[in-house]
């Protein structure tokens, strides 16, 4: 396991991967006419796999090791951050984001989702303050899967600032205001990178906890909310083969040893 002292330039580098990559679609206002759904079902897909594969695969595994290292440790602490990841996640999505349209739904019938204003975008905030929040948690497993966790939480902020995006037309917002929508979505997982930050620097013994919140606010994000609207909304083989490669990328890099 890596150590739990942040490396400050290396979480600055990520935290400006992740905050610019929504910033993309400030310059691209319209991106809906030029990005189709199949595009960003593949997108979704493949971060599906992922964020399953993170959990499954190295999360989970390294939350218990870590646990099973700590004495007097509640036995049920890892299972605890776990229920309490996927269930925070579930609140979230039904009863703030969910009432009036989803995260990644940004079409439907071929238009756009009614808007819910301040309060998407602030579901929005929560939603991508937690992405921020399991990145220094995924370094404190290894830098591999540091890594890979930027990645899809990279790949994930583009379907949610396009939904941030969208909530400003839909609802005739002024130009100013939508842009301020984005911007939150780029801001919030940056905050949330502090946040994991200042959760590491409690002690080892909030780890094993902070390792299975994160596996299942993934294992809800991944098995709860994308793959069943990509089922819903695409069956087509190639969205499966980009949950499955999702998956196989994490699978294959954990075999990969520690430097």
């Amino acid at each position: 396991m890596a150590a739990l002292g942040p490396d400050w330039t290396q979480l600055g580098f990520w935290a400006l991967v992740t905050g610019g990559t929504p910033l993309v679609l400030l310059a691209v206002p319209y991106l809906k006419h030029r990005i189709s759904d199949r595009t960003f079902h593949l997108m979704l897909g493949l971060s599906a796999g992922i964020l399953g594969g993170l959990a499954t695969v190295d999360i989970l595994p390294e939350a218990f090791e870590t646990a099973a290292a700590i004495p007097n440790l509640w036995s049920h602490s890892v299972p605890l951050g776990l229920a309490t990841g996927f269930f925070l996640m579930f609140v979230v999505e039904r009863h703030v984001i969910r009432p009036k349209g989803g995260i990644h739904s940004h079409v439907e019938n071929g238009k756009p989702i009614q808007s819910f204003g301040t309060l998407a975008a602030s579901a929005l905030l929560v939603h991508g303050t937690i992405d921020g929040f399991v990145i220094p948690l995924g370094f404190a497993v290894s830098n591999v899967v540091g890594t890979v966790i930027v990645l899809a939480v990279a790949l994930h902020q583009i379907p949610d600032s396009f939904a941030a995006l969208m909530v400003g037309l839909a609802s005739g917002a002024s130009r100013k205001r939508t842009l301020t929508y984005v911007l939150v979505t780029a801001l919030d997982t940056p905050l949330g990178i502090l946040l994991g930050i200042l959760f590491l620097g409690a002690g080892t013994v909030w780890l094993p906890v902070g390792l299975g919140f994160s596996a299942g606010t993934f294992l809800f994000v991944s098995a709860a909310d994308i793959i069943p609207e990509l089922q819903h909304r695409s069956r087509s083989f190639l969205v499966t083969a980009s949950i499955l490669i999702g998956f196989g990328i994490v699978f294959g890099l954990s075999f990969i040893p520690e430097a």
